[in-house]
């Protein structure tokens, strides 16, 4: 066997050498995008006002077996607000309980634009049930001000997400409004979203559950990202695994 002999003087730069190319992988390893950075949410930063519909004194729509709209906006309304959280995004609610936020119908109107207006949002999501006499028709539907493009783009990125995970059989379009109070309380791209119908039985039990409530807001949360990620021409084929549709 033939034994080599190294230099003490040789070694010790053998050991510097490989400090250096060691140090050096690791800033350079450093320096490589996270997962978290290329994965991160088109909602991030966005400052997001969502508005629970009615409230108090203001019940809004009421089933035959007096399920009460303005409750079910506030739970929809907060999973929403949680979902947007998770994702870096900044979130008001007009309302955080039950309760109107004013004495009367028009000082509370008023005081959701003064909020909206407050805070220079990116976009508002105002939260809504429907009624109608008739108790056959069912489905989720989203309204934008009348000659807003950019609400038009929100809208059809929410309905898109409500006609493929909610009630089936819904084919509910998106509609402009011109005569609705909180569509032109600011400048951001605002919209409504009429969650289901109180006066269809089917759909009203629905509605009530803990799992279709997540669901909803799961669908306009995911809408919300589909309308950021147009708004900065980014491809957005989905979210990550941990926000399959909630159920």
């Amino acid at each position: 066997m033939k034994v080599i002999y190294v230099s003490r003087g040789r070694l010790m730069a053998v050991w510097i050498f490989s400090g250096f190319f060691l140090l050096f992988f690791m800033l350079t390893l450093s320096k490589q995008p996270s997962m978290h950075d290329v994965f991160s949410s088109p909602v991030k930063k966005k400052i997001i006002v969502i508005d629970p519909g009615h409230g108090g004194f203001d019940s809004g729509a009421v089933s035959s077996s007096g399920t009460r709209e303005d409750e079910l906006n506030l739970k929809v309304a907060k999973k929403l607000k949680r979902y947007l959280q998770e994702h870096d995004a900044s979130v008001l609610l007009t309302r955080e309980t039950d309760e109107a936020l004013a004495a009367n119908k028009a000082d509370d109107m008023r005081e959701r634009v003064r909020i909206i207006r407050e805070n220079s949002p990116d976009v508002v999501v105002s939260i809504h049930m429907n009624k109608f006499p008739q108790t056959q028709y069912f489905g989720g539907q989203t309204f934008y001000m009348t000659g807003s493009e950019e609400g038009k783009t929100l809208a059809q990125s929410i309905q898109i997400q409500l006609l493929e995970n909610l009630i089936e059989g819904n084919n509910r379009q998106i509609k402009a409004a011109s005569n609705l109070l909180i569509l032109k309380a600011g400048n951001a791209p605002t919209v409504i979203v009429e969650c289901g119908f109180l006066s269809n039985v089917k759909e009203e039990a629905m509605l009530k559950t803990n799992d279709y409530q997540d669901k909803i807001a799961w669908s306009i949360f995911n809408g919300i990202l589909d309308y950021f990620a147009i708004e900065e021409e980014l491809q957005w084929d989905g979210v990550p695994e941990p926000f399959l549709i909630p159920g």
